[in-house]
């Protein structure tokens, strides 16, 4: 996965009026352990696709398959990388789980990935921040090297020591966790609760009343399709089926089944 040089530059380019394509800069390699530490922070297991955006010489689409178990796809705009990308997977014996494509990583479809991850400038990220809510599934796990997302707070961040020298790579290198969460925005209703939800990417609020009572949540949060909230001693937990929230609600000495179901 690569690291466009010449950053200090770049970072003020207008990305926003330039293709892809124009860039055509050298490119620096992730180091190897922060390639198995991005797809650990993923959780990627053998049933996922992962989708590496800029992916170089392959490493992370490589190290998902050998060390994961997991199926890889390369977007790549270097022509001669991909060709190197697939050289290095028949070499490292997973060439039948991976595949590179020479293309532009705003223009490729990317809506069947599980994992995506990401080594990008900043303009780029964000430019890609709208297709990464509207065409990736809710759950879909996102993961950047170095560079967060304008306005949209990861899931997680964390940062990790380098153990050895790296070329272009100082001694320790920043990651970001973003998990895509489902659209629960709007008012909800079963027969004995009316709950509005507020949404900000993955953090929610709600209000409403149940049973009669007028209740606010505490505490609430939203990964991928799964949802949880606790208010006034009740808690639930549950999941989105459609336009359904359908889970369990417990408190006060009782559990027993909900299914909230959207009005609007």
């Amino acid at each position: 996965m690569r690291r466009h040089a010449l950053l200090a530059a770049l970072l003020f380019f207008p990305l926003a009026h330039a293709a892809e394509e124009n860039f055509t800069v050298p490119f620096i390699t992730t180091p190897d352990e922060v390639v198995h530490r991005m797809l650990e922070l993923a959780e990627t297991r053998p049933g996922d696709l992962v989708v590496d955006l800029g992916s170089g010489d392959g490493r992370i689409v490589i190290a998902a398959a050998q060390k994961f178990g997991a199926r890889g796809l390369g977007i790549e705009l270097d022509g001669a990388l991909v060709a190197k990308s697939r050289d290095n997977a028949l070499r490292a014996g997973v060439a039948e789980r991976t595949s590179f494509v020479h293309g532009d990583v705003l223009a490729t479809d990317i809506s069947t990935a599980s994992v995506v991850t990401v080594y990008l400038l900043p303009g780029l990220i964000n430019r890609l921040q709208p297709k990464f809510l509207e065409g990736l599934q809710p759950g879909t796990r996102i993961v950047s090297h170095a560079f967060a997302m304008t306005g949209w707070k990861p899931d997680r961040r964390e940062t990790m020591q380098i153990a050895g020298r790296h070329p272009g790579q100082g001694d320790e290198s920043s990651l970001f966790l973003w998990i895509v969460p489902a659209e629960v925005r709007g008012l909800w209703h079963a027969p004995e609760a009316r709950l509005r939800i507020h949404q900000n990417f993955q953090e929610i609020e709600l209000e409403g009343r149940f049973r009669g009572r007028d209740i606010a949540s505490s505490r609430a949060s939203l990964r991928g399709r799964e949802i949880a909230w606790e208010a006034d001693g009740l808690r639930f937990e549950g999941r989105l089926e459609g336009e359904r929230l359908v889970g369990e609600l417990s408190g006060h000495g009782r559990r027993e089944p909900l299914v909230l179901s959207r009005v609007r």
